[in-house]
């Protein structure tokens, strides 16, 4: 069945917005306006029907109809139907509905649904920049998998959307649905890396090669890539790989919670690691429900995917099917001398900044306190909150803060700055005025010293100071290196001092 285009409702969309604004005020506050266009298709047993609007309101609608039962519906700006085929092989086809939010070149979700009696949904997925979903035969055997664009990358590291370029998902018909079965098929990732890398070739392309290696398991090789390409590319890739490798932790694995037995309505996010033993595969998943999230440990099991026992419960909102807001998140894995991953969570529920590091087992979730990893997400917490404060100091207000207000935005910084001046007097070749600190930001952090008494924690991360000029709450940070030197006394682990070291390495260096 040929795709319905997205783009050539433009026009018509433009000129039904100019007779909008001609139409008598009255009547357009009196009658909810028809929509553009109605049409039908047929797809197996089921109609699809098509309400378009041409960008307006209300929203469009694609809706599985049978028998004058309307079974599922698909809203937003623009929608589409992909393709009706067989893709699981049982002898009933399934169809692709895509749902565009119209604006530019993002955010375009896609829905998948067997036409069985009644339709079962298989696949509802965010697919940011991408119109559709594509079925391919790559396992030789039984139902098609269906490759998805991978957008994480988007804009990164200085990327403009022309340069982006997509990773590759593979999903796989596991249990009655397609899941995110990336991981399965290193074939198939390799078969997309670029053949030969030049000073001509595109940034977005070196990284997602780079990327790719790390995610089918060849960091070895990874390393190598990076050592072998041109010297801008080298640099770029040295200075933004630690941040590549935190972004790709829940590659191919995002999807675990659902084949343990989550609904697809209920957001998720979490990271990979090896949390319970060194070299197994794990995935640390929250998933929202109603008004909580819950942390689960997810585990293979064989072929299956299975869930311990909730390890946390917070308060959380999803104010879409593909977003989860809650103020206390999981944000890193560390790994420990042992092979085993310890956790870093942000934990902002009392209006603060602070990070708590946790070590993880299926069936506990245990807060750190006397370790250098416990010690470090303290004083992150400290200078974060203080940087949190003191940008929000340069917010604009409307109408201006009273006397009053500003007095407690001041109080705020004043606490923040107290509790930050102890960590601030360690710097070893820094001097940080306390209420400068506007911007503190990180993706991610190493330990590469972690001994019985000392340690050394590396994270590269972004640092901005506000000065005259600073009329924003976006104080731009530069990036550094900060290394946090750690040694354990009589009375417990402590900061020695820590350095920042500028960090080179732009794909575009400013003149």
């Amino acid at each position: 069945m040929p795709r319905l285009p997205l783009v050539s409702r433009l026009p018509l969309a433009l000129s039904l917005l100019t007779l909008a604004l001609l139409a008598p005020t009255a009547a357009a506050q009196n009658e909810r306006p028809a929509p553009v266009k109605t049409s039908t298709q047929t797809c197996g047993a089921y109609t699809l029907k098509l309400s378009e609007n041409g960008f307006g309101d209300p929203e469009d609608r694609v809706s599985l109809v049978r028998g004058g039962t309307t079974y599922a519906t698909v809203s937003d700006i623009a929608v589409s139907v992909d393709w009706c085929r067989d893709v699981t092989g049982d002898g009933v086809p399934e169809v692709l509905l895509a749902g565009f939010s119209g604006g530019a070149h993002c955010c375009f979700t896609h829905t998948l649904y067997s036409l069985s009696t009644p339709p079962r949904k298989l696949l509802s997925v965010f697919s940011a920049h991408s119109e559709t979903i594509t079925p391919r035969q790559l396992d030789g055997k039984g139902p098609l998998e269906l490759l998805v664009s991978d957008w994480r990358f988007a804009y990164a590291y200085g990327l403009s959307f022309a340069e982006s370029v997509p990773l590759l998902n593979v999903y796989a018909y596991v249990g009655g649905q397609y899941v995110d079965r990336s991981r399965a098929f290193p074939g198939t990732l390799r078969g997309f890396l670029t053949r030969q890398v030049t000073n001509q070739t595109g940034g977005g392309e070196v990284l997602a090669d780079y990327a790719t290696l790390l995610a089918i398991g060849k960091s070895g090789e990874a390393q190598a890539f990076v050592q072998g390409l041109p010297a801008r590319f080298r640099a770029w890739l040295t200075n933004y790989g630690p941040d590549i490798r935190h972004a790709m932790n829940d590659y191919g694995l995002s999807d675990w919670p659902l084949r343990a037995g989550a609904p697809f309505s209920a957001a998720r996010m979490g990271l990979g690691g090896s949390f319970s033993a060194p070299n197994q595969r794990e995935y640390l998943g929250m998933v929202g429900g109603g008004t909580q999230a819950t942390l689960r440990l997810y585990r293979a099991q064989g072929a299956q995917v299975v869930a311990g026992p909730a390890l946390m419960t917070v308060p959380a909102r999803q104010p879409d099917p593909y977003y989860l807001d809650t103020a206390w998140a999981p944000v890193a894995t560390v790994r420990r001398a042992t092979g085993r991953d310890d956790l870093l969570v942000r934990d902002e529920r009392s209006g603060g900044m602070r990070y708590v590091a946790y070590r993880v087992s299926p069936g506990r979730l245990t807060e750190l306190q006397d370790d250098p990893l416990a010690v470090t997400a303290r004083m992150l917490g400290d200078l974060s909150t203080l940087s949190k404060h003191v940008g929000a100091s340069f917010t604009q207000t409307t109408p201006p803060r009273t006397a009053a207000q500003r007095a407690e935005v001041q109080r705020r910084i004043d606490v923040a700055a107290a509790r930050a001046q102890p960590w601030l007097n360690l710097a070893a070749n820094a001097d940080i005025p306390a209420r400068a600190l506007g911007s503190l930001t990180f993706s991610g952090l190493d330990l590469t010293v972690d001994r019985p008494d000392q340690a050394r924690v590396v994270a590269p991360i972004s640092l901005g100071l506000n000065d005259a000029r600073t009329n924003s709450e976006d104080i731009e940070g530069e990036r550094y290196t900060l290394t946090v030197n750690l040694v354990r006394s009589a009375r417990g682990w402590a900061v020695k001092d820590w350095t920042l070291d500028e960090r080179g390495g732009e794909l575009y260096e400013e003149e």
